[in-house]
């Protein structure tokens, strides 16, 4: 049969099933159309939590206290993670491109008449380009700042909205944390709530500033550390937890230090 005369016959048939075809067709719109929307769907998830983790920033990986063991039990206890671990990672650690130490308390904020309750974070200059951070007012504090000890404060986007003030008219204000003043230099960009915990509802005031000035002590919540470009998080692990154990003098064969300090290393998670 030629072509010609097969393309008659399939129109006679669809003319002669006018509702049977309708209704093929209509099944073949809606099956196309829901492979479609499902793929669409499918791309738009993907690419939501891909800016979610580019958001919180690249290759990072968090350190936080290990949890201490007396003769192979564990305990409620925790070993510190301190600032001279944050220099060793800083100094040693050849798979690294970034460490950020983290000091944090929730403590009394002050600003006209408002007081809150939030957490505040003593942390170094790097901390806003290694999360992935903008300063839309303002700036960030510099290495010179933190070394300095200076009295300088970035808020959390939400924390002016907290405090019933504009953004932008807090740049050069003073606050008290803790009953002590700093003057507000910057304000971060929006992150959103990751859950548990809302990284804009916190104030950043250099590292050295909080050890001294307001927490008295060098015992950090965490240390993020970035893994260089191109390698994969568990080689930055590797490189990270050699340098834990040598400071805290953690064999590679066991889990407590060899000293009368019985406690695990510090886990990386």
């Amino acid at each position: 049969m030629m072509l010609g005369e097969t393309v008659a016959v399939a129109f006679q048939s669809i003319r002669a099933n006018k509702m049977r075809s309708l209704l093929t067709m209509l099944g073949i719109v809606i099956g196309v159309g829901a492979v479609i929307t499902m793929v669409a769907l499918g791309s738009g998830a993907q690419r939501a939590v891909e800016e979610r983790i580019n958001a919180l920033g690249a290759n990072l990986l968090n350190v936080y206290p290990g949890q201490m063991a007396v003769r192979g039990v564990a305990s409620d206890q925790r070993i510190s993670l301190t600032v001279d671990d944050a220099d060793a990672l800083k100094r040693d650690a050849s798979l690294l491109t970034a460490v950020i130490p983290e000091l944090s308390r929730n403590q009394q904020v002050k600003y006209g008449n408002m007081n809150i309750n939030v957490s505040v974070v003593g942390t170094t200059a790097n901390y806003a380009p290694v999360r992935s951070y903008e300063v839309p007012y303002g700036r960030m504090f510099t290495d010179g700042d933190d070394q300095g000890r200076q009295r300088y404060a970035v808020l959390g986007s939400q924390v002016p909205e907290m405090l019933g003030a504009n953004a932008a008219a807090m740049i050069g204000q003073m606050i008290l944390i803790r009953g002590i003043p700093f003057e507000i230099i910057g304000i971060l960009s929006e992150k959103g709530s990751q859950g548990f915990f809302n990284p804009d509802e916190q104030i950043l005031i250099p590292l050295q500033t909080a050890r001294f000035r307001v927490f008295g002590t060098d015992r950090l919540r965490t240390i993020t550390v970035q893994v260089r470009d191109g390698l994969p998080l568990e080689q930055g692990m590797v490189d990270l937890e050699r340098v834990l154990r040598r400071e805290h003098k953690i064999r590679p064969s066991r889990r407590r230090p060899r000293s009368s300090r019985r406690c695990s290393p510090a886990s990386p998670r």
